[in-house]
């Protein structure tokens, strides 16, 4: 009976020493995941949900995230699209709740800043250009979306990108946009 006691005493020690060892691998597992995380896989998580940021300058848009690159994210609402550099971020607020799963994809990820901008160039869509600071330097129309620069078209809010609207042609050196505002014709 002694030697069951013993046994049964030596059993429950070792069980409770695995137990405590794994407590402590997954706490240690949680620790470096946390501390390796980056911003762009965190942010694919939230594609789709709706989130609130301060841009350079104070601006604060709220907005559905949309695809999602190392050096840009993109947002949209009914009736305004944005392209963001990462740069001109200064804080995000993300949805409360827990953190949705991550997804396989890599959408937007190869997608580069000009590309994402010769799209709004295709759409003819009014655009306003806002600098890394988050001073407007332009809005009209993209004329142009070159490797290093893009040309935009002002012309007064309410009128189309006419020769005779056109006030001036703005070259834009791409390193100079901290954001592009686009909005939907309504």
């Amino acid at each position: 009976m002694r030697w069951d006691s013993l046994f049964d005493d030596l059993e429950a020690q070792l069980n409770e020493q695995s137990q405590a060892q794994l407590r402590e691998e997954i706490a240690e597992n949680i620790r470096i995941e946390r501390a390796t995380a980056e911003l762009l896989p965190t942010l694919v998580r939230f594609s789709g949900h709706e989130i609130a940021l301060r841009v350079s300058g104070g601006t604060e848009l709220r907005a559905k995230l949309g695809p999602c690159a190392a050096d840009y994210i993109c947002l949209e609402t009914e009736h305004s699209q944005w392209v963001i550099r990462c740069s001109a971020i200064q804080t995000l607020a993300l949805p409360p709740g827990k953190v949705p799963i991550a997804e396989q994809h890599g959408a937007g990820r190869s997608v580069k800043f000009s590309s994402v901008l010769r799209g709004l160039l295709r759409d003819r869509a009014r655009c306003q250009i806002f600098s890394r600071d988050g001073i407007s330097l332009a809005e009209g129309t993209l004329a142009q979306v070159a490797k290093d620069f893009l040309m935009i078209l002002v012309h007064p809010r309410d009128e189309y990108a006419r020769s005779q609207q056109v006030s001036t042609q703005l070259l834009i050196p791409l390193e100079a946009i901290g954001w592009v505002e686009a909005k939907h014709l309504s």
